[in-house]
């Protein structure tokens, strides 16, 4: 029995030590530095007041209850549910360990995709100062326990290729529901793994369809819960929030606010606003002339009467706008927003805060100067998967963050939950390529210039036949 416990932690020492250095960090960084309950407002506040309505009312029907996504704010009141009502502090060391949590779930990925052992540790380094994750898991927002449901998912899947095991599968599955009630971009990343999967699906013979089908449950039942929650709190029916065609808005039509107005005794007025279009918008200041700009169709702010939520107006006015700015605007608007994932903002919430925007800026460089291309380097192995076929499968979702950030905006903020996986794309895409090079070199090395090559001996003649 103790040989087998050595022995595992003898396989399993580098994620193990990820795993504890990983969490000193965030501990320090949330328990010292930056505790998160220092920074209740905006979204923050939102997330810290629905968690604390629940416990005033848990079954209470409103409205506004289904614009945002349920998972962060339940999460929370369950934490507090334990801990004690009111007990940010508990919650906050929560958040530092799904973030330990998915630096070393990055590291694990990493070292079943990986050609070249040394990167999987090298990944997991990286990932326990990676200053935007870090950032992110001292504010109460869902990219924390969002970022940790990609990650479990992504290792679970891994281990189907693999092991071709059941229990690997529904463990994917969980995961996954996990984080689409967190953010249900996730969705994306399933349908592209399930079009590359139609195509490659030879490439990993025990990812079966039973097997897809096992990690499908999960997401099913939770689907079917958040339909039915939706629906009790508003009278229609959706899949988890009603802020999806809100946030497009955005994307059609470069508003940097839109404000809802009350229509009933019932509502108030609402007003949002993306920091990364604000930041964007203030180049006109800091680059003017210089491209991208802000480029509203219909100007900087949408207002309407009625319910933040109201896809209907929400609808009519992307329509105008995409008819008014034309197709090209639109795929212009889209190709912006993919930069800015990594460009032309600084990291959300802490572009507003002067003690960590340079901090915050000084991280966005590190990312969009060294592993943003040879990311997108290595995500190209989509398009041939028989090439790498587990990196493949990890570059699935960063294809998913590009198409949310078309459609929608892109946001430095909005790709770190990624990070693990940009990371360990960046590394193996290097890695490949120098092997590639090297590789070549010695095959077409020159003959050093005066030395004569021996020849081959002459092949003895076959003996002749006797007379």
């Amino acid at each position: 029995m103790f040989a087998s416990i050595g022995a595992w932690l003898l396989r399993n020492r580098w994620p193990l030590a990820i795993f504890v250095a990983a969490l000193a960090v965030r501990l320090h960084w949330n328990l010292r530095v930056h505790p998160p309950a220092d920074y209740v407002y905006s979204d923050m506040n939102g997330y810290v007041g629905r968690a604390a309505s629940l416990f005033q009312d848990l079954w209470g029907k409103r409205e506004y209850s289904g614009f945002y996504p349920w998972g962060t704010h339940v999460l929370m009141f369950g934490i507090e549910k334990v801990f004690g009502k009111g007990n940010l502090g508990a919650v906050g060391v929560a958040f530092a360990i799904m973030g330990a949590a998915s630096a070393m779930f990055g590291m694990l990925i990493a070292r079943r995709v990986t050609r070249f052992p040394p990167i999987g540790p090298l990944v997991g380094l990286i990932l326990v100062f990676d200053y935007p994750m870090i950032s992110l898991g001292g504010y109460f927002l869902s990219e924390t326990p969002f970022g940790l449901g990609l990650m479990v998912g992504t290792w679970a899947l891994l281990r189907v290729v693999d092991r071709g095991r059941p229990g690997d599968a529904y463990l994917a599955g969980i995961a996954i529901a996990f984080a689409l009630v967190m953010r249900p971009q996730i969705l994306v990343s399933v349908a592209l793994l399930g079009v590359l999967w139609i195509f490659g699906r030879k490439l990993w013979p025990k990812l079966g369809f039973a097997m897809l089908c096992r990690a499908a449950v999960p997401i099913v039942l939770v689907l079917g819960f958040s339909a039915w929650r939706l629906h009790y709190h508003t009278g229609r029916w959706g899949l988890i929030s009603e802020n999806g065609s809100f946030n497009a808005v955005f994307g059609r039509c470069h508003v940097t606010k839109i404000i809802a107005l009350p229509d009933a005794p019932t509502r108030s007025r609402t007003v949002f606003g993306p920091p990364p279009l604000l930041q964007l918008a203030k180049r006109s200041e800091t680059a003017p002339g210089e491209w991208p700009q802000l480029d509203p169709v219909k100007g900087t702010h949408f207002y309407y009467f009625g319910y933040i939520g109201d896809a209907v107006q929400h609808r009519a006015y992307m329509d105008e706008c995409v008819a008014e700015g034309g197709l090209l605007r639109q795929a212009e608007y889209a190709l912006v927003h993919v930069l800015m994932l990594w460009r032309y903002n600084v990291l959300w919430p802490d572009s507003g805060k002067g003690q960590w925007q340079g901090l915050a800026s000084k991280w966005g460089t590190i990312h969009s100067s060294v592993f943003a291309i040879p990311a997108f380097l290595g995500m190209l192995v989509v398009f041939w998967p028989r090439a790498h076929p587990r990196l493949a499968l990890v570059a699935v979702h960063l294809w998913a963050a590009f198409i949310v950030a078309a459609l929608y905006f892109g946001d430095v903020r909005l790709r770190t939950p990624y990070d693990p996986l940009v990371v360990l794309l960046a590394l193996e895409a290097c890695a490949m390529l120098g092997a590639a090079a090297v590789a070549w070199r010695r095959r077409n090395r020159p003959r050093p210039l005066g030395v004569d090559v021996p020849a081959s001996p002459p092949e003895p003649s076959p003996p002749r036949a006797s007379p």
